[in-house]
């Protein structure tokens, strides 16, 4: 008798359950996006015979759901730390460290992807026929390894960057910053996998030195802060009790004026507004685009330089800035079809030319074919 009466409080309580989650899932309105995912969740699908029958519009349903379930973020985190605890973490792209800190995985080896992305920084220092630099960042896993607890890792950061120094060019000057970084974790943010402005500024320093620029001193910048900063890491690892950070932007030139391919002139290379987006990062330089000037009118006779770039430049850009007159950021991934980057040269007569990515980015960048 007992076993039948826990059988239907079990069924009951079952049935409850998926009775109170439709009946919210119905009622409780849909959020265009998710605060702690930083992403637009899916709109509602429109129905169409061919969306029909080619089983996409089944697809695009069932994540319409997914995104809109009832405590959608209680449950993605509910399944992270499980997962954390359950020691099934590794099988995840993002590590927790000690001090709430989260890296990622160390970074994927693509031979043949790598032979073709040095094949091209290769080629274009000849087509430019003048020295390019060439600068990886190393990862901010490969600074934290010594406070990652329970979990199996590899980080080969100074083997990879060893390993693409090597296959340089004669044209090509590797600016190597292993010593800058190396075990320095608090170069790179806590919740997401960029270097903070500090880190940005250390690399800008490497690369002034290498050069034999001048360029101004930590204490010459005034230092805004932002608070309750979580980034991509963050969003990855679904750990939602990490607390939040500080995002600190480092000024010294307060009327840069910068440019993006929508041609709408900027004060200054912080977009403050951006700050109560999903993606507070963008504070730096609006965040991706094409193509971005930063004009220093302090710099003028200077010369100018010309970054071939990822994201991680985005903080980068202002420092670089503080020595050229005109800093030309191109961005790979976003360019137009048909542009092409060695042109530029006939407008600017780079100083200087810089190529810098994060490793993991440089590893699997399929763009690079675009540099021409």
């Amino acid at each position: 008798m007992k076993n039948r009466i826990d059988q239907w409080i079990t069924v009951v309580a079952f049935c409850a359950f998926i009775g109170i989650m439709s009946l919210l899932y119905l009622v409780l309105p849909k959020q265009e996006n998710s605060e702690l995912e930083k992403r637009p969740l899916e709109k509602a699908p429109e129905f169409s015979m061919e969306a029909l029958t080619s089983g996409e519009l089944g697809s695009d349903i069932e994540t319409y759901m997914s995104d809109h379930i009832p405590g959608r973020s209680f449950f993605v985190g509910l399944n992270s730390y499980v997962d954390l605890y359950t020691g099934r973490q590794v099988t995840k792209d993002v590590y927790l460290a000690e001090g709430d800190r989260l890296v990622e995985a160390p970074a994927k080896w693509n031979q043949e992807q790598v032979d073709k992305n040095m094949k091209m920084v290769n080629r274009f220092a000849e087509t430019l026929g003048k020295e390019v630099d060439f600068m990886i960042v190393p990862s901010g896993g490969w600074a934290s390894q010594d406070l990652i607890q329970g979990v199996s890792y590899d980080y080969k950061d100074e083997t990879y960057i060893g390993w693409l120094y090597s296959k340089a060019a004669e044209g090509v000057n590797c600016v190597n910053v292993m010593d800058v970084y190396e075990g320095r974790e608090d170069l790179y943010y806590r919740t997401d996998h960029h270097w903070t402005s500090e880190g940005a500024y250390k690399g800008y320093a490497a690369y002034m030195d290498a050069k034999g620029r001048a360029y101004p001193a930590v204490e010459d910048f005034k230092v805004t802060v932002a608070k309750d900063f979580t980034g991509s890491t963050y969003t990855r690892a679904g750990l939602w009790m990490i607390p939040g950070e500080n995002v600190e932007m480092w000024e010294c030139t307060p009327n840069l004026q910068v440019t993006n391919e929508n041609g709408q002139p900027h004060d200054g290379v912080f977009y403050l507004e951006n700050l109560q987006e999903l993606d507070k990062y963008t504070v730096f330089l609006d965040g991706n685009h094409a193509t971005v000037t930063i004009h220093n009118p302090n710099n003028v006779g200077k010369g100018n330089l010309l970054v071939i770039r990822d994201s991680y430049s985005n903080c980068l850009g202002g420092f670089l800035a503080e020595s050229y007159e005109n800093v030309v950021m191109v961005d790979l991934r976003n360019i137009m079809p048909g542009m092409v980057v060695s042109e530029l040269d006939a407008q600017y007569d780079f100083a200087d030319v810089l190529v810098c990515y994060s490793l993991s980015n440089f590893l699997t960048d399929n763009n690079l074919i675009k540099l021409k």
